[in-house]
């Protein structure tokens, strides 16, 4: 009887202990609970080296004291048990694996997501023979971890390998064998051609390889090389070609601004080779996570083309002729000032009342070797207006001294110090470039970057004033559930990064929108209504249907402007009625299970004897996860494997597919997903 009535108070204990927790914040926002509700609380330990790994507890807990979407300055090494497997270990062009690790080998404890792990050896699954992760296995990660979108604990992507598997820290079951080449005896571009032509489609060679070559092609934007940190190229023998991929710089450090490498230098690059198949096309590569072990300068002149000009007013210097004479000037600016002439590859607004405005040019409007203007001033040295914008595709001249920045940029020197002479032939008080703003009247709407500092003014409460504000739609939105407003996303330019979000706004005058009513990227829209900074971070309209679009194109909502549920323009239809789109305008799409989109695109990772049909889709501007495909609309679940039969469906082929837009644990994904064809 004593027994029982302990039992009855330790019950009654946990229920009390459980209740009081509940308005304790978690520490990664929202997050979504474990599966498993009688979750064991576990202490946390380790100091996340190698020697004293953390444990699941310890790291979640390290993770915490991370701002959302930061990762860890360094590596860490985390112990657990495999818990939970999303995408196994796979031979393909990742070589990565996607699972959840646990405290506890029943997974009963909190867990972490292991997301996109590459192999041990910090390599490419390769060998099909190699051993493969099972739930229970005990591992030990190592790599950097992130608190995705504040909400999920998680290792980044491609940044982590698996340490240890049940204890086995080598390369899996195959030795690791010696590299091809040396670095003072690097095989040639034809010599690693005849390796990766062995190789079966998408296959990986197990050893590294000492490549040389001369750089031809420097294929990475300029602007993405700071972003992404690395640079795709290609170098050559004379004859052949190899491409090498998401390639980092000398001694594997990463690549921090254009020009750290140019076209005639020639490196020694060390990599695994891979066969790299899309679509029946083949291109060889020396595969991700390769970097240049020995780089021999030689690379004078530009890519974009011959330098042309002499840098006076009648014969401006070319992009080309530009970026030379920095090189030749160096790091010291020149006391001389020269005009350059070329065309806007990425555009610049002026803010913060510095009267001045940044932008890139290049020798064509797609060039990858770009001069950057540096804080340059108006025409005449006048001062710029906020909110005044140069535009992408725009010719411009400008004027000033010139100097190669830390040795890697070619700019204008000094703030103020070089000014903009013509904007497609006219000076910018004559009309030559983005205008100059508005006050958000009807008469001068807030263009965005107006529109987006006044959202900062106001704050996280909503304005009580109402405002005009103008730009041009880069996400669009439709109207769906009988709400009669859409979302939508404005930007100064089609191609902007920064957006303000125009939120469940109403139609002209008021009206409700008609379901299927479509907002389509490109249009350019002016909106009225209260604002606000949501959460600190969104500047958007306030409120459902508290705001209105004015005008679309010049014209209302209800006289023809926008998307009619009847289609027209724009967007194309798809089957069903779908909307297709592209895998980047998915992913940034709105979450809704009444919004049908058509997808095309390669499929990835699918796993063999998949019951369900998950697999990535990717096609040219990105990939997506699509959770279960279905042979019909609403059709029967767990028969993937009879469409496989019936239509073929393996990773590579290129299918097309209708679903919803969707996300589960912060990771976008393709729901309610069905079948349309297969190529």
């Amino acid at each position: 009887m004593k027994r029982k009535f302990n039992y009855l108070i330790a019950l009654a204990m946990m229920a009390f202990t459980f209740t009081s927790c509940e308005d304790v914040p978690s520490p990664f926002g929202e997050v979504v609970p474990p599966k498993n509700d009688d979750v064991v609380v576990v202490d946390p330990s380790g100091s996340g080296t190698e020697a004293d790994p953390f444990n699941v507890a310890a790291v979640l807990e390290y993770i915490s004291g991370l701002g959302a979407d930061v990762a860890s300055p360094k590596e860490v090494y985390i112990k657990g048990y495999v818990s939970e497997i999303t995408q196994a270990y796979v031979n393909d062009q990742y070589g990565n694996a996607t699972f959840y690790i646990n405290d506890k080998a029943d997974g009963s404890a909190s867990k972490l997501y292991i997301y996109r792990c590459l192999y041990l050896g910090n390599t490419k699954y390769s060998n099909t023979s190699d051993p493969n992760i099972q739930e229970g296995d005990d591992v030990i990660i190592c790599g950097k971890v992130i608190n995705y979108k504040g909400n999920t604990p998680e290792t980044v992507q491609n940044g982590a390998y698996l340490y240890s598997l049940k204890g086995n820290k080598g390369g899996g079951s195959t030795p690791a064998t010696e590299t091809l080449g040396t670095k003072d005896a690097p095989i040639t571009v034809a010599k690693a051609l005849e390796y990766i032509n062995k190789l079966e489609d998408n296959g990986t060679t197990k050893e590294d390889a000492y490549v040389t070559g001369k750089i031809t092609k420097i294929k990475t934007a300029e602007a993405d090389i700071s972003k992404y940190k690395n640079i795709d190229y290609i170098i050559s023998d004379g004859t052949n070609e190899l491409t090498v991929f998401r390639g980092k710089n000398i001694d594997n450090t990463d690549f921090t601004a254009p020009g750290q490498i140019n076209v005639g230098d020639e490196v020694v690059v060390l990599g695994k080779l891979t066969k790299y198949v899309k679509d029946g096309n083949v291109t060889p590569e020396v595969a991700q996570g390769n970097y240049i072990v020995k780089l021999t300068k030689g690379g004078s002149t530009p890519s974009g083309g011959d330098a042309k000009g002499t840098g006076t007013a009648s014969d401006p210097f070319n992009i080309a002729a530009a970026i030379a004479k920095c090189k030749e000037v160096g790091e010291t600016a020149s006391t001389e000032k020269y005009y350059i002439k070329g065309i806007v590859v990425t555009g610049g607004t002026v803010s913060g009342g510095y009267g001045n405005v940044t932008f890139k040019m290049g020798d064509s409007k797609d060039a990858t070797d770009l001069f950057t203007a540096y804080q340059v001033a108006g025409s005449d040295g006048e001062k710029l207006a906020d909110g005044y914008e140069v535009k992408a595709g725009s010719t411009v001249i400008i004027y000033g001294p010139i100097v190669n920045y830390k040795g890697n940029t070619p700019e204008t020197s000094g703030k103020s110090a070089a000014q903009i002479v013509t904007i497609d032939g006219k000076k910018t008080n004559e009309g030559g470039g983005g205008a100059t703003g508005g006050d958000g009247s009807q008469n001068n709407p807030f263009n965005i970057a107006e529109a987006i500092a006044k959202c900062k003014e106001v704050g996280e409460t909503a304005s009580t004033e109402k405002y005009y504000i103008k730009g041009i739609v880069v996400t669009g939105g439709k109207a769906s559930g009988g709400y009669g407003n859409v979302t939508f996303k404005m930007g100064d330019s089609k191609d902007a990064t920064e957006l303000f979000t125009a939120y469940q706004v109403a139609g002209s005058d008021g009206e409700k929108l008609a379901d299927g009513y479509e907002v389509k990227a490109g249009s350019t829209v002016i909106v009225y209504g209260p604002i606000v900074n949501y959460k600190g971070n969104t500047p958007e309209t306030s409120g459902k249907s508290a705001a209105q679009i004015v005008t679309i194109d010049g014209k209302k909502t209800n006289e023809g402007s926008g998307g009619g549920s009847q289609g027209g323009g724009g967007a194309q239809t798809g089957a069903d009625g779908s909307t297709i789109i592209s895998v980047a305008d998915f992913n940034a799409a709105a979450e809704s299970t009444d919004v049908w989109y058509q997808l095309t695109g390669t499929v990835k990772n699918l796993k063999d004897n998949d019951q369900y049909g998950n697999f990535d889709l990717e096609d040219s501007t990105g990939s997506v996860y699509v959770y279960g495909l279905l042979s019909e609309k609403g059709g029967a679940k767990k028969k993937f494997q009879d469409l496989v039969a019936a239509k073929g469906i393996a990773n590579g082929k290129t299918i097309t597919i209708v679903g919803n837009r969707g996300s589960y644990n912060g990771k976008i994904e393709v729901m309610n997903a069905y079948f349309i064809s297969i190529k």
